[in-house]
């Protein structure tokens, strides 16, 4: 279905609604600093090219391509329609959303896929330019918001809690506006796509098999893709959804969204964990920056409150700095201060190489180890991909209550930048996988003391419960997700084949007010 200018007809919502843009979309638009492209997005095709990936072997890119011609496009075309080819499309705000399409490109591979990630801000091009200015904002709002603390903090909090009937109008005709970016693929390439956005503008250019990864833990409209088969992490997210008027026919569990690495080695990384915790080996700690870059004040707070633990080596932290240059500046002065010797990684082949030499199974520490490793990149996706890495060869993962909070490793929760995060860390105390939220660093503090006990048994009850997750498929989601994608659960490929009612018609009231 695609819409034309002046209204978005949201047909699939089983309901005669219109979204007339002046009054909704203008709102978004102005957040943006930029407006709405001033284009017919029916005759936009935006010209991509295919790359093989630097970093995961048998990954393709789709990349913007200067050459615009009909040769172009049909060489593309060509490429994408082979045999068990999948799009994943991504939004490259922060490292949450990349993180779910990389866990979504592991399992493809694993299921001798063909998958080509789409990030939508790649493109140089109008439409890019208005998410990526919606980005700016976000990032820089999440930095102030954290670091500031209190009332502006709270009022930050409650605007990430917005995500009505009329935020999925905004979602829906922006996707319309923007469509442009995908409108040039072939339209029988299934897509997996982790943010609603991208969902949207696949399934308003008419692409036929689209799944949509429903992130966080805290249900709102905006997060949901008409037109698309919607998979949940949580039982509790499911229900919710059904309650707030989805039917589910368009609705199921899938799991965790988790890369195919980890999900198969969850076993006996637990194992292994439990047998360095029997050999009394230092514990070590991987400190995960968010990719707003939001926690400067928390980690230093935080390095202060253990860095007599770190002299004393009786702890080890590898602290991956991301993509965030000033963090880890902040990072690197902090420790001096504290007279903490650190090691540097700087690229993705030194992060393998140390996953390699450091590894779990090993059971032993390295000669001549340092308290704390630093990790820092000029690469967007080798950032984001370190903490996937790393999490193999550490014993507990701290990190705000992110999509990380789904991953199969202890978990430490420190302070969340969004209040939509906060039902994320829920869904890991459910399972017993991760801590409650330490939005203090006092607390914090005394939650890792906990974790390092010489018999801990908070740290001996997650790996336990991480196993018994493993073994009933709860981190399982991103291979299923592949699996509906290329058609290898018949029953659920056959209703991707269709344009689902995501609300129907006796939930107007819960979803319209009057147009």
């Amino acid at each position: 279905m695609v819409a034309g200018d002046s209204d978005l007809k949201l047909a699939d919502f089983g309901l005669a609604v219109y979204v007339r843009q002046g009054n909704y979309v203008n709102f978004m638009m102005c957040m943006t600093f930029s407006g709405f492209p001033k284009l017919n997005p029916g005759e936009r095709q935006i010209p991509f090219e295919v790359q093989k990936s630097p970093i995961v072997e048998g990954l393709g890119l789709l990349e913007h391509s200067q050459s615009n011609t009909p040769e172009t496009m049909k060489q593309v075309a060509q490429i994408l329609s082979s045999s068990k080819s999948v799009i994943v499309g991504s939004v490259r705000m922060g490292y949450g959303h990349h993180r779910i399409a990389y866990s979504a490109l592991t399992w493809a591979l694993e299921l001798g896929g063909k998958p080509f990630l789409l990030d939508i801000l790649s493109p140089d091009c109008v439409e890019a330019a208005v998410v990526r200015n919606m980005d700016k904002q976000y990032s820089r709002m999440s930095r102030i918001a954290s670091n500031l603390g209190g009332v502006i903090d709270a009022m930050w909090g409650k605007m990430m809690l917005q995500g009505d009937a009329n935020a999925l109008r905004c979602c829906l005709a922006l996707s319309q506006k923007i469509r442009g970016i995908m409108a040039a693929f072939p339209k029988d390439v299934p897509v997996i796509s982790s943010h609603p956005i991208v969902g949207n503008m696949a399934v308003a250019c008419g692409f036929k098999n689209v799944i949509n990864l429903i992130f966080d833990n805290y249900p709102q409209y905006f997060v949901l893709v008409p037109g698309a088969i919607n998979l949940v992490q949580s039982p509790s997210y499911f229900d919710k959804l059904l309650d707030m008027g989805c039917p589910s026919s368009s609705l199921r569990l899938a799991g965790h969204w988790v890369s195919s690495d980890l999900v198969l080695n969850a076993i006996p990384d637990s194992k292994a964990r439990l047998s360095r915790l029997e050999k009394k080996l230092p514990r070590r700690f991987l400190i995960a920056v968010g990719g707003a870059g939001a926690q400067r004040a928390f980690l230093e707070g935080l390095l202060q409150g253990i860095a007599d633990l770190l002299r004393e080596k009786r702890i080890r932290i590898y602290l991956n700095c991301g993509d965030h240059g000033h963090i880890a500046d902040a990072v690197s002065a902090k420790l001096q201060a504290l007279s903490l010797d650190w090691t540097e990684v700087t690229t993705n082949e030194g992060t393998v190489e140390l996953c390699k030499k450091e590894a779990l199974a090993k059971l032993e520490e390295p000669a001549d180890w340092k308290a704390v490793t630093l990790f820092r990149f000029d690469s967007h996706f080798a950032a984001f991909r370190c903490t996937d890495l790393v999490i193999r060869m550490v014993d507990v993962l701290v990190t705000k209550p992110s999509e990380l909070a789904f991953f199969p490793v202890p978990k430490l929760h420190i302070r969340r930048v969004g209040a939509h995060e906060a039902h994320s860390a829920v869904r890991a105390q459910e399972l017993g996988d991760g801590t409650v939220e330490c939005r203090e660093v006092s607390h914090a503090v005394s939650k890792l003391h906990q974790l390092i006990e010489p018999d801990s048994a908070l740290f001996r009850l997650m790996n336990d419960c991480i196993i018994k997750a493993a073994e009933t498929n709860v981190y399982d989601g991103s291979k299923v997700a592949c699996e509906i994608a290329f058609g290898l659960n018949e029953k659920t490929a056959e209703k991707t084949g269709k344009k689902t009612e995501l609300i129907p018609k006796e939930a107007k009231e819960k979803v319209l007010v009057a147009a």
